[in-house]
């Protein structure tokens, strides 16, 4: 398991383990005690079956049903063995910790804690999901195709997961639900081609249902006071939940403009599942049974609609240049918002459709999709996205504490403000060069020269913007993504020989990431706040960035990301606030 709260998850790249020793406590447990975090299981379970049936030349329809299962085991591993059989020298014999699980309090040494607060999370939840579905599709007639369809998905949401201290359980939490939502959708789809110009039209019916109950009540409700919690279903009047059907239209038209180009444009609406965590979710505090979380299964669906107006053009018959702008606007994306009353004994956070988001930009592609000899394509894509919440993220039942909170500047930054546009411009670039299956001489029946294929795959993506305001807690009012990390490209090849052998088809290859020996100085390689921020100081940044900084930058060009080249000999910048000061260093650096 990849975290001690109790949430799903594995370690799938050695990024994500460098992620969870990156400027966090007790650094050397992590690294050393095999049982910092619970062993993980995770098995999943599929199977499924297709039918297609011709009804005649023009139209057919296929019937599709499938069930997949999750199921999830965390728990501790094995106990640790507190029989004292090492001896290390001439000191006192130990037992094998730090290896084996240890609930109760040990012994350890410095910075290296030996148990509690190892493998908290638990998890035996099992998620099964049904789908059926089902679809036809008919050639009216030559300019004219019509599809439609219908799909009804069942979910048994038997979910457990939680985290246990049993020595420090305050704090610590378990959620638990048993619930089976449903939903559905119905769509259908005209596809009209007339003299090169190509129209389709449909329009998609979603159905939601979380099925069961959910409780009528006030925000600050003493039911999810520790005392009461355990009596909502008798404290707290039974609504039933509510039926969600939504309309979602879809078009795309595409149209000639000449011969070698056209011009089209796609516009539709789209909404997302909620997760089961958000239906159905009562967290619990396990040491008091306060709630700490709440879920709300009738919140509206996340909806996104989206715009995109393109035009391709063909040149010389060899390349394919495709232009495309596009816009997308997210809204009643969940979030959460707390609840606190006078007496502090209500203090919850609650899913709220309160979240919005904006995503703009445009692609220029290039592709060669034939040739003898090289195909490929390159593409850059630049993208801006903007986003913000409406309304405040805590709400006080006490009337003075709210207007303290609505009243202080940095809460209206963070509730009200909205993010500026960011942006987030990337490239990519596939580019294969190989030889005919039929070039070069023939040796002993094979073309040694013949069927190479050399793949090269690039990238970039420009640094992420984040703000610093000089480390050791400093903030500075309206200061935002004032800096950005160096940019981030890579090479990867893939050389192939593909052989024919007695009649059997072989390819011998050979992959090879980051071909040109990159160096990329991660954000995970900090052991603390005060590491973190000793680099961030040893950068010169530019003027208009360190100069209203605080702990007094010199200024360069460099950027997050620099790092001192290997071999270079180190030499320390002493930051004087006066000239006069120079006087008193041997070897003064500006």
């Amino acid at each position: 398991n990849n975290n001690n709260a109790g949430l799903a998850g594995v370690y799938t790249t050695p990024q994500s383990i460098a992620a969870n020793l990156n400027q966090v406590s007790y650094i050397d447990a992590r690294i050393f005690a095999m049982d910092y975090w619970a062993p993980t299981v995770i098995t999943r379970t599929m199977a499924g079956a297709r039918f297609t049936h011709v009804l005649s030349p023009e139209t057919f329809y296929e019937v599709s049903s499938s069930v997949f299962r999750t199921a999830y085991d965390t728990n501790p591993g094995r106990g640790r063995d507190n029989t004292r059989r090492y001896v290390f020298g001439n000191a006192d014999s130990v037992d094998e910790a730090p290896f084996g699980f240890q609930p109760a309090p040990s012994t350890g040494i410095d910075g290296l804690r030996m148990s509690v607060g190892f493998s908290n999370s638990r998890d035996t939840s099992r998620v099964t999901v049904w789908t059926n579905r089902f679809d036809i599709s008919s050639q009216v007639d030559r300019y004219d195709q019509v599809k439609a369809g219908a799909e009804f998905v069942y979910v048994d949401n038997n979910v457990n997961y939680g985290s246990v201290d049993i020595f420090l359980p305050s704090g610590r939490s378990r959620s638990s639900w048993h619930t089976f939502p449903k939903r559905a959708a119905a769509y259908i789809q005209d596809k009209i081609e007339f003299e090169g110009m190509v129209a389709n039209i449909g329009v998609r019916f979603d159905y939601s249902y979380a099925g069961g109950y959910w409780y009528e009540y006030n925000p600050y409700d003493k039911a999810f006071t520790g005392d009461l919690s355990l009596g909502l279903d008798t404290l707290l009047v039974h609504v039933p939940t509510k039926k969600r059907v939504t309309v979602s239209p879809r078009l795309g038209v595409s149209f000639p403009v000449t011969e070698d180009s056209k011009l089209y444009f796609n516009y539709g609406h789209f909404r997302s599942m909620p997760t089961p965590e958000n239906l159905f979710l009562i967290r619990r505090y396990s040491d008091n049974n306060q709630v700490t979380r709440l879920a709300d299964p009738n919140a509206p669906l996340p909806k996104t609609v989206q715009y995109e107006l393109g035009y391709d053009q063909n040149l010389f018959d060899q390349f394919l240049l495709h232009l495309a702008g596009y816009y997308k606007d997210v809204t009643d994306e969940p979030t959460l918002t707390e609840y606190i009353s006078k007496d502090k004994k209500v203090d919850y956070s609650k899913t709220t459709p309160t979240f919005y988001e904006d995503i703009r930009g445009f692609e220029i592609s290039l592709t060669k999709n034939r040739g003898d000899w090289i195909t490929g394509f390159i593409n850059y894509t630049y993208e801006v996205s903007s986003s913000g919440r409406f309304g405040w993220s805590v709400y006080y039942q006490n009337p003075f504490q709210q207007f303290q909170y609505e009243t202080d500047p940095y809460n209206i930054e963070n509730d009200l403000y909205q993010s500026k546009p960011v942006p987030a411009p990337y490239a990519r670039a596939n580019v294969s060069l190989f030889t005919p299956p039929d070039y070069g001489p023939a040796l002993g029946g094979l073309k040694p020269l013949a069927d190479w294929r050399l793949n090269l795959l690039g990238n970039w993506q420009a640094g992420s913007y984040f703000t610093w305001a000089g480390g050791g807690g400093t903030a500075i009012a309206g200061l935002k993504n004032n800096v950005q990390w160096r940019d981030y490209y890579n090479l990867d090849l893939r050389l192939s020989k593909a052989l024919k052998i007695a009649g059997v088809n072989v390819e011998f290859f050979m992959d090879m990431t980051n071909v040109l020996n990159t160096k990329h100085f991660t954000t995970y390689g900090f052991k603390d706040g005060n590491d973190y921020s000793a680099y961030m100081r040893s950068l010169h940044l530019p003027a208009g960035i360190g100069d209203r900084l605080s702990y007094g930058n010199i200024p360069g060009d460099d950027r997050p990301g620099d790092y001192r080249n290997f071999g270079v000999e180190f030499v320390p910048i002493v930051y004087k606030t006066n000239a006069d000061a120079l006087s008193q260093d041997r070897n003064p650096v500006s």
